[in-house]
């Protein structure tokens, strides 16, 4: 079963933990930091796939800091060539987790990093944690230090653990921005699982509140100081011809406050079930609720950022 962060119960890393880990917050968001020790390299046929999940991936401030000092921060897993050089042009080369650190309110942050890699080719490549941290406060001669404290790892299974595996993503001009008081359903997909028992889902959303003013999204006013967020999945088993086998399943509901000094927020969600809960249909199809309780509108991000890194995503595994 899931944990929080998106580990398989068993699963054990790939690779051995990092050691601390520090690094200097830029002005703007800049290049990815690579964290030492969590590079997974591997051999792959065209169209395999790899799930891949982060552990233990947080980062804190080495320095001091205070009210309004906040950091943006920018969690990766990200796919290369053994070589070093790029996935070919349209590959998914991984996804991001995104933040704002909040001081006094956070100490630190703890990413939930998941993702389904898939070959574009027979060839070697390497996945690796990265982060990037960044802040308006960086001006003059002011410097902040970040550190990824020691144990940070990377995971990764393949269908030889789990027969099914499979992924999704909200792609370019798809994503919503959802109301006040009002619910968006999105990130549909269907699944077929076979060959084991058990299975989970995962749908992993990038959302922003939108400030008054915001050059992300609009519709936000001073009247709020934020957006609280309703998330969960929805699972609908059905038969073949894509007719309803049952009613639908309804996973967790998470909520999260995404204040203006937030900012963002990636809201990871799971739903384990078994295939006896289908009640006999053979595939199920999920979907993302994105539930809007009060506040400014939220926007659910699409499409890919830096490096072919995909903002809100999904997977499904059995085991």
């Amino acid at each position: 079963m899931f944990a929080f962060a998106g580990t398989v119960s068993g699963a054990a890393p790939a690779t051995a933990a990092s050691a601390d880990f520090t690094y200097e917050v830029t002005r703007n968001a800049d290049t990815y930091k690579d964290v030492p020790g969590t590079e997974i390299a591997f051999s792959a046929a065209a169209g395999e796939k790899s799930y891949l999940w982060s552990r233990y991936f947080s980062v804190d401030p080495v320095d001091t800091l205070s009210a309004g000092d906040n950091i943006g921060n920018t969690f990766a897993i990200r796919c290369r060539d053994a070589d070093g050089t790029a996935l070919p042009t349209g590959t998914e080369g991984g996804a991001y987790w995104a933040a704002n650190l909040v001081p006094p309110i956070e100490a630190s942050l703890t990413a939930s990093l998941r993702w389904v890699f898939v070959a574009p080719a027979d060839g070697d490549y390497t996945c690796r944690l990265s982060v990037v941290s960044y802040s308006s406060i960086i001006q003059g001669s002011r410097t902040v230090t970040m550190r990824v404290p020691a144990g940070a790892e990377l995971a990764r299974k393949t269908t030889a653990d789990y027969p099914t595996i499979a992924r999704w993503t909200l792609l370019q001009g798809t994503g919503v921005t959802v109301a006040r008081a009002t619910t968006a359903t999105t990130l549909g997909y269907t699944v077929t699982p076979t060959g084991a028992p058990t299975i989970s889902l995962y749908q992993d959303a990038a959302l922003s509140t939108c400030a008054a003013g915001s050059s992300i999204c609009s519709g936000g006013t001073s009247a709020y100081t934020g957006t609280t967020v309703e998330t969960w999945v929805e699972a609908q088993p059905r038969n073949p011809d894509g007719s309803l086998c049952g009613g639908p399943i309804t996973g967790p509901v998470a909520r999260w406050n995404i204040s203006n000094a937030k900012h963002h927020q990636t809201a990871a969600n799971t739903l384990t079930l078994t295939t006896a809960q289908l009640g006999g249909c053979s595939q199920v199809r999920t979907t993302l609720k994105v539930r809007n309780v009060d506040g400014n509108p939220v926007k659910i991000h699409d499409g890919h950022a830096t490096d072919a890194l995909t903002a809100t995503h999904g997977a499904a595994i059995t085991y």
